[in-house]
């Protein structure tokens, strides 16, 4: 009789158990992880701690936390509710860490540029001067991106003038002639095709002897096709022979 007592207990404590555990499940099923977007950058000195003193391995495992932020456990983030001051601040950090890697410089430039709402990424174009400014195999083109970026996405042709003299003033020498006309383009497309002819002509005058055949006559097409007007076209002598 007492065995018999002893199970029932025990099957109303498991019916309880269950039944408690099912409304708890009812109650917390809809609540899901939040988004607490991206957290501040550590300090420098806890940032390489985290690779026990190797700062190449804290650069790459932080590349991947900034990689996948937003996106994990099922849930997918827009790029549009990063908060991009932050999200630079991590570009610097990681530039601190590794000055000579890609890495997160390709993501900055091409993976969070992707942002829906382009304006945002404004703190992120003063990580690519700074980082395209410098010397190094290569560097300029994170500043040409930049140059790009702020032309075509965000659409602000005064900020890619001012970032396009930063880089003619100090991309190496041997870079393609389509760099150094980059603020040709800019004002064409503010619409100062007299300034845009100027120094694009400079360019000629000045590059010629080192620039390709088919770079000259490409900055010729460029001036007859897209900044002159017909009438100007039939009376400026660089376009009076095909190019």
């Amino acid at each position: 009789m007492k065995y018999s007592r002893n199970i029932l207990y025990i099957q109303i404590f498991i019916a309880i158990s269950l039944a408690l555990n099912v409304m708890f499940w009812f109650s917390v099923r809809d609540v899901r992880a939040k988004w607490g977007n991206v957290p501040p950058a550590p300090d420098i000195k806890y940032a390489s701690s985290m690779g026990l003193g190797d700062t190449s391995f804290a650069y790459r495992s932080n590349g991947i936390i900034i990689q996948n932020l937003g996106d994990a456990g099922g849930r997918v983030t827009p790029l549009k509710e990063y908060d991009y001051e932050d999200l630079t601040n991590w570009f610097f950090l990681q530039d601190e860490l590794d000055s000579e890697s890609n890495y997160i410089p390709y993501l900055a430039a091409y993976y969070f540029s992707a942002v829906q709402e382009p304006k945002k990424f404004y703190p992120v174009l003063e990580y690519l001067q700074e980082i395209g400014s410098r010397s190094g195999e290569g560097r300029w083109r994170w500043l040409a991106q930049a140059v790009y970026i702020s032309r075509f996405l965000i659409k602000d042709t005064q900020k890619a003038a001012e970032l396009a003299d930063v880089l003619v003033q100090t991309a190496p020498d041997d870079v393609p002639a389509w760099v150094n006309q980059m603020p040709v383009f800019i004002l064409k497309a503010q619409g100062k095709k007299e300034e845009a002819y100027a120094l694009m002509l400079e360019i000629l005058k000045s590059n010629v002897d080192s620039m390709h055949p088919n770079e000259v006559n490409a900055a010729r097409a460029y001036i007859c096709e897209q900044i002159l007007s017909e009438e100007q076209k039939k009376s400026d002598p660089l376009c009076q022979e095909p190019y």
